[in-house]
């Protein structure tokens, strides 16, 4: 029996400057087509208001000291779901039977149990006439799990898929770094540092712009090992006790009184020497990595890791994949999982006390 389904996934991640939207057909297993990609990009004002928002929540009686502010944003991003899921559904003449609706993340806390994703899923399901997943998360840490990372099932699989018959580290650089390590049929992932998250954040607040394109301006920066070194240490460690990370586990004052390349050329550096350490670390194996994530583009940091780890590199786009949308077609595959009840995470992906099947679903009347 033919258990294949159109999906629809959908992503907002860390840069918070837009939305990945994916459509797959999959059985939730090593069967996947991709049928295409499409991103809506934030305008300015609402990036903003997301941004200055997300600064402001660390706590729980942050969030609900602004509720009001964040339902009305919470409003315009699930308006703006909506958009992009009419669009790219139309585009591709598909019909999707589920979307699984990742939502943005405000505060991830899995010590503390919690981790909130702003999104209205009860607004999407009515506006789309949709089945709608969400809240993917929360069973994985309510089963003492980190709640990330939730997409090396899909990463294992699309392995297999590929008929890739070597061990295999696929390396996801968005805001926050992640691995899977897939060999066999074996696998196991986890969070090895800071993405794009300081040398994204440090460019905002001193020069307004998003990203340093290409690495161009860190690549004429002057790197200062005593000061990389210096901090290293401290948050090394930090990043070996937790396996799951946040943009707020880091700052960036440490280049503070520097100039724009030379503060660049230190984060960027800074963040290949984490992600660099972690792997050889975890990793013992001989491997190939796969690059995925926006942080696949930044040459200086590709060339920096490249310097640090003694691996062959290959982008995922190699494989006729679009290495800016395996999340958003991840959580469509999760969505798939999720509605058939197969486990999407497990205690050598998140560290959760057992394997555990997908978020809530809301279904369409």
């Amino acid at each position: 029996m033919d258990k294949t389904i159109y999906a629809l996934g959908l992503m907002s991640g860390t840069s918070m400057d837009g939305i990945d939207a994916s459509l797959i057909r999959s059985d939730g297993e090593k069967n996947i087509d991709i049928i295409g990609n499409l991103y809506l990009k934030y305008d300015s004002e609402l990036k903003n208001l997301l941004i200055k928002f997300c600064k402001k929540i660390n706590s729980f009686k942050n969030l609900d000291e602004n509720l009001s502010e964040y339902k009305i944003i919470e409003r315009e991003i699930t308006l703006k779901h909506s958009e992009i899921s009419l669009e790219i559904s139309n585009k591709f003449d598909i019909n999707p039977k589920i979307i699984g609706f990742h939502g943005q993340t405000i505060l991830h806390k899995p010590k503390d149990k919690y981790s909130i994703q702003m999104g209205n899923p009860e607004l999407l399901s009515q506006l789309l006439k949709k089945n709608i997943v969400y809240e993917f998360r929360k069973k994985d840490i309510e089963n003492g799990g980190e709640g990330a990372p939730l997409t090396p099932i899909y990463h294992h699989n699309l392995r297999k898929k590929l008929n890739l018959n070597f061990p295999v580290i696929f390396l996801n650089i968005g805001g926050i770094a992640n691995i899977t390590f897939s060999k066999g049929q074996s696998f196991f992932a986890q969070d090895v540092g800071p993405g794009n998250c300081l040398m994204d954040n440090y460019l905002r607040q001193i020069k307004k712009i998003d990203y340093d394109k290409d690495g161009k301006i860190a690549e004429y920066g002057k790197i200062d090992n005593t000061l990389v070194n210096n901090i290293l240490d401290h948050v090394y460690y930090n990043t070996q006790t937790k396996h799951s990370l946040d943009i707020k586990d880091f700052d960036i004052n440490f280049v503070k009184g520097l100039q724009t390349e030379d503060a660049l050329a230190n984060l960027n550096f800074f963040t290949a020497k984490i992600i660099a350490e972690n792997i050889n670390k975890i990793i013992k194996e001989n491997s190939k990595i796969i690059l995925c994530g926006g942080g696949r583009k930044n040459k200086t940091l590709i060339s920096n890791l490249k310097k640090l780890l003694n691996y062959e590199f290959y982008d995922i786009d190699f494989f006729n994949i679009d290495g800016d949308f395996v999340e958003s077609q991840a959580f469509a595959y999760l969505a798939i999982r999720s509605l058939y009840k197969k486990n999407i995470s497990f205690p050598n992906t998140t560290k959760v006390n057992k394997p555990v099947s997908g978020g809530k679903i809301i279904k369409f009347i």
